[in-house]
């Protein structure tokens, strides 16, 4: 599954506050590696160093240095769920996009060559970086054999 992240805070007593391009807020206690990665207790001593942490390129996970980081899987399956964040409208259609190939078993390379599009525009959108027209998303949905559903829904 793609639980990219697209921010990450840090907070209180070694914890992280992450948000991934689905919405989802999570609060993760980097402590529970401490006995896995030792090396991250490197980050309750050197607290300026903590505060350094950043997203890596892609969302696939945060990182201190070269040494120190963590995947965001392992912060997807074992961090607590503090809410939700509104997110544009281009991450949640490059989520979409994202999930509905890996419930295809399809990888970005297979996926440009049924399509005839750039897997680096493919990228692209499920970065939630991109701007696609209808039209490429229809032929990314034919690509997947998937109906493209595009909706207008009453805000409150």
């Amino acid at each position: 599954m793609t639980n990219r992240i697209v921010s990450v805070k840090t907070m209180e007593n070694m914890n992280l506050a992450v948000c991934f391009q689905n919405g989802v807020e999570k609060k993760y206690d980097i402590r529970r590696l401490y006995n896995i990665f030792p090396q991250l207790r490197e980050l309750e001593s050197d607290k300026s160093l903590f505060e350094k942490v950043i997203v890596d390129v892609g969302g696939y996970g945060i990182s201190w240095n070269d040494e120190l980081d963590i995947d965001a899987e392992e912060i997807w399956e074992n961090g607590i769920e503090t809410g939700s964040h509104k997110v544009s409208i281009l991450s949640k259609l490059g989520y979409d996009v994202a999930r509905a190939r890996e419930l295809k078993h399809m990888t970005q390379k297979e996926l440009s060559k049924i399509t005839g599009i750039y897997q680096s525009d493919i990228s692209k959108i499920e970065r939630g970086i991109a701007n696609p027209s209808v039209a490429t998303l229809k032929r990314i949905a034919d690509g997947m054999n998937m109906e493209l559903k595009i909706e207008f829904i009453n805000i409150k």
